[in-house]
């Protein structure tokens, strides 16, 4: 009896000794995802005003000026044909001779159009209305042309990225409209001429969906220019914000 007390005791020591040692390990790797998802401190506007009017100003063309996508009815009913051929071919070509059979096949075709369908493009890249970045970034260069100041320590760059320029239809039943969604990003980092790691000071986001929605056919008219006005409003209002938030105006 007590030799079968003392075991008991022993695993039990050992048990709590284990759960001892793994407690901490888990905090501290609870910890570290915690410090890992924290988002990145941007500088106050304050210190990017200072940075901007102290050092000298870069701002970077797009590389690749963002095209204008559609997203179409035409391509959302093509996509959904495409797919639900490529489904019906998959289950017709299981030759399964029993009910299990024939249902586990078309359980696989319906997975293989759910997949294929989220692969097929949703957008058509447009020639037309392309570069409201190049344009907003043309802007931003000529207004820090006149305010740039020569510096021995580093500069500032700043770089503008379009994320999201779309003409989209407002819904697939209940409306013809097509609306324009815009997501501009400013990008605002300084670097030094000792430290090799670049510091990023601001992103300033400039997103929505422009106030006007017509039907496609009045968008793509005279060359789209109805997609034209809007993006030199929308370029005014991405300008406007851009200064606000690093403390110029």
């Amino acid at each position: 009896m007590l030799a079968n007390t003392n075991a008991q005791f022993l695993n039990q020591e050992e048990n709590n000794m284990n759960t001892r040692k793994t407690f901490p390990i888990a905090v501290a790797a609870l910890s570290l995802t915690a410090c890992a998802s924290m988002p990145e401190q941007q500088a106050s506007t304050a210190e990017v005003r200072s940075a901007l009017l102290s050092q000298a100003v870069n701002v970077k063309p797009p590389e690749q000026p963002v095209a204008l996508a559609e997203r179409t009815k035409g391509r959302a009913v093509a996509n959904t044909v495409i797919a639900s051929m490529a489904a019906t071919a998959a289950a017709n070509m299981g030759g399964a001779n029993t009910m299990q059979g024939m249902q586990a096949n078309h359980a696989i075709a319906s997975e293989l159009g759910t997949q294929m369908a989220r692969t097929l493009p949703e957008t058509e890249l447009i020639q037309a209305g392309t570069g409201i970045d190049r344009a907003l970034a043309h802007r931003l260069a000529r207004y820090f042309a006149q305010n740039e100041a020569p510096s021995e320590s580093g500069g500032v760059a700043i770089a503008v990225n379009a994320a999201k320029w779309e003409l989209g239809y407002e819904s697939f039943l209940t409306s013809s409209d097509y609306r324009l969604d815009y997501d501009i990003d400013v990008h605002v980092t300084e670097s030094t001429k000792t430290d090799e790691q670049a510091r990023r000071l601001k992103t300033i986001d400039c997103s929505g969906t422009f106030d006007r929605k017509m039907p496609l056919d009045q968008w793509r008219a005279d060359d789209y220019a109805q997609v034209n006005e809007a993006a030199h409003d929308i370029v005014d209002r991405c300008y406007q914000l851009a200064l606000t938030e690093m403390g110029m105006t």
